[in-house]
């Protein structure tokens, strides 16, 4: 999707949330932000 940043900040925060446990990997490529607490 169009999001008007470059590419690199979307990479980088993508990192920033899968580093800190928020982030859920899907088919595709898709992304999706975990809600509430990470669990470790």
């Amino acid at each position: 999707r169009h999001t008007r940043l470059h590419p690199a900040q979307v990479f980088m925060v993508l990192l920033e949330l899968d580093l800190a446990g928020r982030l859920e990997r899907h088919a595709g490529g898709n992304v999706s932000l975990v809600l509430g607490e990470p669990s470790v």
